[in-house]
């Protein structure tokens, strides 16, 4: 069944409130007032949280049996100093953390905009000029993800935000520290079994940067044709034809074809880097002129400024069920298998998409029976299966199992040089209220450069970010009260951005009583 559409009217009077806090949630984590849930998943629950000045956050928890397990702390404490180094115009920024609390937690800049997946089951697939917009900021936010030597490792629709500004890109940088768990425990892969990639759904080890380039490939699939590449009514429906089939690019537009389907190669090695992919898009459009957020259908961008307006609930944990986020599912062994085909893209649907040959039935069984037995016996039987020692990291951007080292970000991978062009600034939105958070947003600056903020007549901020290797930067206004000491004053709000270069550009913000 295709996305479902609704009206506009229908759109806002059914789309539910925020959901209020429970009597087990806590009132307060850390410095944050807890305002409602946002939603829940695999890892802990997420809430809107306010700071003493009135800054919004999403503050996400840790749930209690991976704090509780050896290291854990430390291993979080570790990934998310890494994440506090994501500094792209197209991730949500990490603003605060706790390794060593009772409940650990982040805190995150709240976007006030839709899920990817929330947007195409209600408004329907995206134009191509959409597309190309969402898959530009998708591939950039990945390249500075990689740049400090993360993977993110659960990419999909439900982790992607759009606003009017361009995609941002949100749950990165704590999975690899449970992950670790579910490797000791089950070899389990994590991450979604309708859009990760082969390797990471036989083993965990084998995630690699690579890994989620194939992921943005499903998501973008899943942005223009309303489906996964790969589904099924189960789990392992869907596990088995990841592991024996190409996947189903019914309906995707022939200008899309070639881009999406190289980041759906299932050898990691000849999948593009995010910085080719881009390089590729960017032949096709300009990301500066707006090009793609025009192209968004009316009821889109009712829908995204309808979140601007008042916040919403995101998609319960079970929302994408096959299709969405299950951590904890049992990993495919590497069985033997015959080459796949070439990637083929036909010109339209056939009914080879949807049927199956007596051969390929009995070989679906045969690996949905493997992976039962996996299910009940798995340690021993992965163990066997892979030599008893963990495979090595295969495809570019490869990590080790013991994550990114300490230290600085390592530099950017070859082929990835600075962005050209003239420095610019952007705005996450052009106005609000007293209790909004704006985001700057630098594209262009010379990497490396210290950017220091300050509002015109008025407060430099103590606090600093840097430039990472893309040119690109994020900076939240105010999110501890380093500017003004309460809300946000009403009227212009000029803000003066200097880098550590003498570079200047300034960006304006109304705020509304």
């Amino acid at each position: 069944m295709g996305p479902v559409r609704t009206s506009q009217g229908a759109n806002r009077a059914e789309r539910p409130q925020l959901e209020p806090l429970r009597r087990s949630d806590p009132a307060r984590i850390g410095p944050y007032l807890l305002l409602g849930r946002l939603g829940a998943g695999a890892m802990g629950r997420v809430y809107l949280g306010r700071s003493t000045a009135g800054r919004l956050v999403a503050v996400k928890t840790i749930r209690e049996e991976y704090a509780e397990e050896p290291d854990f702390r430390d291993r979080f404490a570790h990934e998310v100093t890494a994440a506090r180094r994501v500094s792209g115009v197209f991730t949500a920024a990490v603003v605060a953390a706790d390794a060593e609390a009772e409940v650990p937690w982040l805190a995150t800049a709240y976007v006030p905009a839709p899920s990817l997946s929330r947007l195409v089951e209600t408004c329907g697939p995206l134009p191509v000029a959409a597309v190309r917009w969402l898959a530009a900021g998708c591939a950039e936010a990945l390249e500075s993800i990689h740049g400090v030597g993360l993977v993110h490792r659960d990419l999909k629709p439900s982790n992607v935000l759009v606003s009017l500004d361009g995609p941002q890109v949100i749950d990165f940088g704590v999975s690899r520290a449970v992950e670790r768990i579910q490797l000791t425990a089950t070899r389990e892969a994590l991450g979604t079994p309708a859009y990760m990639a082969p390797e990471q759904a036989r083993e965990a080890r084998r995630t690699t940067a690579a890994s989620d380039v194939f992921s943005l490939g499903s998501t973008l699939l899943y942005a223009a044709t309303g489906h996964a590449p790969y589904r099924g009514d189960t789990t392992v429906d869907v596990l088995v034809r990841l592991a024996t089939e190409p996947p189903d690019l019914s309906g995707l537009p022939r200008e899309l074809a070639g881009p999406i389907g190289r980041c759906l190669d299932r050898d990691p090695a000849n999948r593009p880097t995010p910085a080719a992919l881009l390089s590729a898009i960017a032949a096709t459009m300009r990301y500066e002129d707006g090009e793609g957020a025009r192209s968004l259908p009316a009821a889109a961008v009712e829908m995204i400024e309808e979140y601007r307006r008042r916040p919403q609930p995101a998609e319960p944990v079970d929302a994408e069920s096959t299709f969405g986020s299950q951590p904890g599912l049992p990993a495919l062994p590497p069985l033997p298998r015959p080459d796949p085909a070439p990637l083929s893209i036909p010109p339209e649907p056939t009914p080879a998409h949807v049927t199956r040959s007596f051969d390929r039935r009995l070989l679906a069984v045969l690996v949905a029976l493997a992976a039962i037995v996996l299910i009940g016996g798995g340690i021993l039987l992965g163990t066997v299966l892979d030599g008893g020692s963990p495979p090595a990291s295969q495809g570019q951007g490869s990590n080790q199992p013991d994550g990114p080292p300490p230290g600085p970000p390592p530099g950017p991978p070859p082929g990835n040089a600075p962005r050209s062009g003239p420095p610019s600034l952007k705005i996450n939105q052009p106005f609000g209220d007293s209790a909004t958070t704006p985001v700057v947003s630098g594209r262009g600056w010379k990497p490396g450069t210290i950017i220091t903020v300050r509002v015109q007549d008025g407060k430099t901020s103590p606090d600093h970010t840097v430039v990472d290797h893309s040119g690109s930067f994020n900076y939240t206004v105010n999110q501890h009260d380093e500017l003004f000491a309460g809300s946000l004053p009403v009227g212009t709000m000029v803000l003066v951005v200097t880098g550590s270069d003498g570079t200047a550009e300034q960006v304006t913000f109304q705020v509304n009583g």
